[in-house]
């Protein structure tokens, strides 16, 4: 299946001869032609620096129809955008108010909360504000999440595919693992002691043909005989050849290519390594009797053209059984075959070869799925999505991590495989061709033919819903494959080549583009405890009288009697209880700002003792950046006056937010006595 993707169906029209002629020159009047193709205002300066630096790339404006803030909103949901919790990036690109009623960050364990494994959590607003306006992306290397991702094959080249995989483990790798090689007559990559029948089993030919394995004298090669050096492979449109022992006098020798058969090490043609092998090559290396085509070929064994002691070394290792002479491998250097014209199907194919080769069959930029491939699968290849051995799956490829979503790395993993398995991607060329269609089938022609669209489905009355049917949760995707992909330009000095950008407008957009979020630190700000500690108290200044005791005679007592009364009054002494400590009205809780305490006029001062949860606990993936750790002001001993008084104990979390704890204590006052004077009492008496 191809698909075809052109300028008018994407725009709804068409374009006159001389459009892309005006943004290849440097037009004074050029923020005019913007504003004519509908960009705003606040795009103007930016685009006229790219397009003095690049005249040959054009700008067209993605007219979205949607608000800013209706698409910030809608792209604000659940789970719809995650980024990395690690050190590289400010806690302020992680949201840490509950989104849609799901809690960001779990501020009793101080920690955010993990949506994917290993630390992907909820993106805030913010970041996503940053990401989504284009705005902030319009330089040499970001704008290319913008790229319309139609093939270009002036511009995408297998060397250029090569770069993007460069550093990884898809660099100049086998996809499909070469069996054999064919180049220039020969056949190359035949393992020792394979027989007639496993080699055919390697090779293929045109339909129509016929492949045929002779021996060295030109005599049919038995079923179950070995292939060896000097062995003759044949495709040809009839059956007769060499080995027919009467031939009609009309005979004509039909139309045929012929290939050797090569395999190194084996210098006597019996398709194995054996000391006789060895004691061919040692005497033609020592001149006696010179070896001839094609078994010093054979004697090669480490492909640089001379028999040399290295040759002597690798080919007496392999007659002796030391160790095996690789026929695909020398030095760690793969050989890539120039494929023959009538032989095929037995050389391989290249993580590269494949993406271009489907590239082409789906009209797509192979730069697109080779940057997407390395943002998945990363640069080590390590991923059991793509190991072809995790149990239960054993077999099972997905390269695009299609259907990989969870919250831990099982549920990732198992989720995806058993997309793989669902579909049959039973290899790794199937399940890339097979991720390649689906992004083709379900996003280009969807509609969303940019990295950003991709990333934000902001189509209106498109083939699905807003903000859903989003290729990945990374919120930085789209910007991080745009970069790879201008380095591959750059690299191949192919950036001044003409590019289309599309590039989103929103209806009622800020002035100035949304600023990146750089605040950093441990977001939390609560108090894992507050409580009264200690209080000081005065002594009552009442005066006490002396006890007196009256008696109308004597009386009997007896010893027993006493040391009861003593008992008593030491009991009582022991057991006194000691004073309560206030307490705050209502229980404390980390979310209540406002506590009420009542104590006793005596009570002469109190003490608070109060603690952050961030400096309680500490947890990796809280973000706090170690080094800072909340502040806690205004607890520790408080002088009481009497009535009201008022304290705030202020938590300032390591990103600078603050939370202010109000207590209010109010101590009895004291109460107020009317004593009679002498005066008052020499008055009544003469009154009396």
């Amino acid at each position: 299946m191809i698909l075809l993707f052109s300028l008018a169906f994407i725009c709804g029209g068409f374009f006159h001869a001389g459009f892309f002629d005006v943004f290849a020159e440097k037009d004074p009047a050029y923020e005019l032609l913007l504003k004519q193709l509908g960009f705003p205002e606040s795009y103007y300066e930016k685009l006229t620096e790219l397009h003095q630096e690049h005249p040959n790339w054009a700008f067209l404006p993605y007219q979205t129809g949607l608000t800013w803030e209706e698409a910030l909103d809608g792209e604000y949901g659940y789970r719809l955008n995650l980024t990395p919790n690690t050190v590289n990036y400010p806690t302020s690109f992680h949201a840490t108010e509950p989104v849609d009623g799901n809690i960001t960050f779990d501020f009793d364990q101080n920690a955010f909360v993990i949506m994917s494994a290993p630390n992907w959590v909820q993106a805030s607003r913010e970041a996503i504000a940053y990401y989504m306006d284009p705005r902030n992306f319009l330089n040499s290397e970001e704008i290319f999440q913008f790229e319309y991702l139609a093939s270009n094959p002036m511009v995408q080249t297998l060397d250029g595919v090569e770069k993007i995989l460069s550093g990884g483990f898809m660099a100049h790798t086998y996809v499909v693992k070469p069996t054999l090689f064919i180049s220039e007559g020969f056949v190359t990559g035949i393992e020792p002691d394979t027989t007639k029948e496993d080699f055919l089993k390697l090779i293929a030919c045109e339909p129509g043909k016929t492949i045929r394995v002779w021996n060295a004298d030109h005599s049919a090669k038995e079923d179950g005989a070995r292939i060896g050096t000097g062995d003759l492979v044949t495709v040809s449109d009839g059956e007769l050849l060499w080995d027919a022992e009467e031939l009609p006098e009309d005979y004509v020798e039909p139309a045929h290519a012929t290939y050797t058969c090569l395999i190194y090490g084996d210098t006597n043609g019996d398709g194995q390594h054996t000391k006789l092998d060895y004691l061919y090559f040692k005497r033609h290396f020592l001149d006696y009797y010179p070896l001839q085509e094609p078994y010093i070929y054979a004697a090669d064994s480490d492909r640089d053209g001379d028999i040399d002691r290295m040759d002597r070394l690798y080919v007496k290792r392999a007659a002796y059984g030391y160790y095996p002479l690789t026929q695909r491998q020398v030095n760690e250097v793969e050989q890539k075959s120039t494929k023959a014209f009538a032989l095929y199907g037995a050389d391989g194919q290249t993580y590269a070869e494949c993406i271009v080769a489907l590239a082409e069959e789906y009209g797509i930029s192979p730069y697109m799925l080779a940057v997407r491939l390395r943002q998945e699968q990363g640069t080590e290849g390590k991923s059991a999505l793509i190991s072809g051995k995790y149990e239960g799956f054993e077999g099972y490829y997905n390269y695009f991590n299609f259907g990989a979503s969870g919250v831990t790395d099982t549920e990732i993993i198992e989720n995806g495989l058993t997309y793989a398995k669902e579909n049959g991607w039973d290899s790794p060329v199937n399940a890339i061709r097979g991720g390649a269609e689906r992004i083709v089938e379900k996003y280009i022609a969807a509609g969303q033919f940019t990295l950003y669209l991709q990333k934000f489905n902001v189509i209106k009355n498109g083939a699905y819903t807003l903000y859903r049917h989003q290729y990945m949760q990374n919120l930085l995707a789209a910007r991080n494959e745009a970069v790879r992909t201008a380095k591959a330009y750059t690299e191949l000095e192919c950036m001044d080549n003409g590019y289309i950008f599309y590039i989103p407008i929103f209806e009622n957009m800020p002035e100035t583009p949304a600023p990146k979020p750089e605040n950093d630190g441990n977001p939390n700000a609560y108090l894992q405890m507050l409580s009264i500690a200690e209080m000081e108290t005065i002594e009552p200044t009442s005066e006490a009288s002396e006890p007196t005791t009256e008696s109308s005679g004597p009386e009997e007592t007896t010893g027993e009697t006493s040391e009861e009364a003593t008992s008593e009054v030491e009991t009582e002494t022991e057991t006194e209880p000691e004073p309560t400590l206030p307490r705050l009205e209502p229980g404390f809780d980390r979310s209540i700002f406002r506590y009420d305490v009542y104590v006793d006029e005596n009570v002469k001062s109190i003490t608070f003792d109060a603690k952050a949860i961030a400096n309680v606990i500490e947890y990796a993936t809280s973000a706090g950046r170690g080094e800072k750790n909340a502040k806690v002001e205004g607890a520790g001993k408080k002088e009481l006056s009497y009535g009201e008084n008022v304290f705030t104990i202020r938590v300032t979390a390591g990103n600078g937010a603050a939370f202010d704890y109000e207590v209010h204590v109010f101590r009895e006052e004291p109460e107020t006595t009317q004593e009679t004077s002498p005066e008052d009492i020499g008055e009544t008496e003469e009154d009396n």
